[in-house]
């Protein structure tokens, strides 16, 4: 078998039979070993050893990248066949080739009968006081004390507000008495600092700034306040000269908006169609 092996290489190598006398002769007889019988030890038995022909197979060099011609079928797969929840469903009233049309001679058909609606809103039922300047500053010079401006916010249901008050010293309390049912009950909120004034020529601010926020009232159509300023046991009012200011709640029919319908024209449109409707 070695010998065979061998064989097989050097004809690989030389690419023809190895040369007479490199392997020893097949042709003669090769003398086996004896074998032992019932009767004894055999005589020697000699056979002839048939050369043996090797065939080799060549194959075509195989590279290691394989490159594959053929074309993978892409397959589409939905997130709810999967078991997963859809993020975003759109429902489509038309076909995917037709725009959408929104008319605008819906407007020019009559009307459908439309009920207006009552709706609530808070009025202030005096002017804003820092938009007389010189009356503003007078008050705040010889009483002390007087109501900025106000800022009635339907959204949070209530009036934010500022009160300026001249500097008589550090230590000083801003509050505004408000009542829901004609004075007949009243409630202090107190005001927050939230700024100083210009500085005169001592160095001191003439005057400081106080915002407050007031509660609108759920069961009433009222509301009226007052300034109070105190400072070095003394109290000092801003009241609109008594009248006190005042905001009240009005009813406003509101009728509803016309709104414009979507009308289907079908599968098919043409060019005169989306002249005359606006295409967005």
């Amino acid at each position: 078998m070695a010998a065979i092996d061998m064989l097989s290489s050097e004809q690989i190598f030389y690419g023809c039979s190895p040369p007479a006398g490199f392997l020893t002769d097949y042709s003669a007889p090769v003398r086996r070993p004896t074998k032992l019988s019932t009767r004894g030890y055999s005589a020697p038995s000699l056979s002839v050893l048939k050369p043996v022909q090797l065939s080799l197979k060549s194959s075509a060099p195989r590279s290691c990248i394989r490159l594959s011609t053929e074309k993978k079928q892409k397959r589409v797969v939905f997130a709810d066949d999967r078991g997963y929840a859809l993020e975003h469903v759109k429902v489509m009233t038309e076909p995917s080739h037709v725009p959408p049309y929104w008319a605008l001679m819906i407007v020019a058909s009559p009307p459908l009968e439309r009920k207006p609606s009552l709706v609530d809103t808070w009025d202030v039922r005096f002017p804003q006081p820092a938009s007389d300047y010189l009356e503003f500053r007078r008050r705040i010079t010889e009483n002390y004390v007087a109501l900025e401006n106000v800022i009635v916010k339907h959204n949070e249901g209530a009036v934010d507000g500022t009160v300026k008050v001249k500097n008589l010293d550090f230590a000083k309390e801003v509050l505004i008495r408000a009542s829901s049912d004609g004075w007949s009950t009243h409630e202090d909120t107190y005001c927050a600092f939230v700024e100083s004034g210009p500085l005169n020529t001592s160095g001191v601010s003439t005057y400081d700034t106080f915002g407050f926020r007031l509660q609108l009232p759920i069961h009433s159509r009222k509301l009226d306040f007052c300034v109070c300023f105190r400072c070095k046991d003394k109290e000092y009012w801003d009241n609109r000269n008594g009248e006190n200011f005042t905001i009240e709640k009005s009813s406003v029919r509101k009728t509803p908006a016309i709104s414009c319908a979507r009308i289907n024209y079908g599968n098919s449109w043409s060019g005169s169609v989306v002249g005359h409707t606006p295409y967005w």
